[in-house]
């Protein structure tokens, strides 16, 4: 399998070139695709949560500690005292941080649920609803976000797989098929779970068709020839074109 550097700097090249194509075509709003970016390489990293000592794993509940602990206090300040907030910010802190950081440790498998197709469909379901219900965004914003989550998560698995492949001795690693795979049959019970409460996820999801209507009608007033290439071939034609305003008193100066 690779690396956690090598699904990092995938995760970014690939992620950045979806995000400027986003752009390019007027899919996404210039501020947009800087969260796009992001959720792109989360995306990328997401499939080895299931890791007992991966990085992505300790950084992802280590932030959502710090947030919910904080979101806790921050509701809750009006009704209590200074130090009985502390004791409900380390509370919530450690109860996130550790305890359900060794449940989740204890419940999952490396390469199990979570490096499967049904989890890319899961994130990117998860991401959408996140972004829809709790943060309020339009249902362009919540698809294009979940969508950016799901790329990033098939690219990670689709590197695994490749990883799978010694080419030099022209052989399959044991690790091959453990990551492009639809489901977990070694974790049947969480597969099951999770495509039930992927089923949930679809439908409070907002309607895709009225995505796609959005989506399909961009497209159609995009030209691709002038977006994707310059025009009559001419590059960075205007990179330089810039009107320097020159003050008279340097002019009078030029003509002496």
């Amino acid at each position: 399998m690779a690396n956690f550097k090598t699904h990092l700097i995938v995760a970014t090249t690939m992620s950045g070139m979806a995000s400027i194509s986003l752009l390019t075509l007027q899919l996404a709003k210039p501020w947009e695709t800087g969260s796009y970016f992001l959720l792109g390489v989360l995306g990328g990293l997401l499939p080895d949560i299931d890791s007992d000592k991966s990085t992505p794993l300790t950084m992802i509940f280590y932030f959502l500690s710090m947030y919910c602990a904080f979101a806790m206090v921050f509701n809750l300040a009006i009704q209590y005292s200074f130090a009985e907030l502390f004791v409900i910010w380390v509370a919530v802190y450690f109860a996130i941080r550790h305890l359900i950081f060794r449940m989740f440790i204890s419940m999952t498998i490396h390469r199990g649920t979570f490096h499967s197709l049904l989890a890319v469909a899961f994130m990117a379901l998860l991401t959408v609803n996140i972004s829809f219900h709790i943060l309020h965004n339009t249902p362009r914003m919540a698809w294009n976000a979940g969508i950016f989550v799901g790329i990033g998560y098939l690219v990670h698995l689709t590197l695994d797989e490749v990883y799978s492949v010694d080419l030099h001795n022209k052989r399959m690693k044991k690790s091959f098929g453990t990551a492009l795979k639809l489901f977990s049959r070694e974790n049947l019970g969480a597969s099951v779970l999770m495509a039930v409460v992927l089923a949930v996820f679809m439908h409070y999801a907002p309607p895709v068709k009225s995505y796609w209507r959005v989506f399909n009608s961009a497209l159609a007033k995009q030209n691709f020839q002038k977006k994707w290439l310059p025009t009559d071939n001419r590059w960075f034609e205007n990179f330089l074109d810039y009107s320097v305003k020159i003050p008279k008193s340097l002019k009078a100066v030029k003509k002496k």
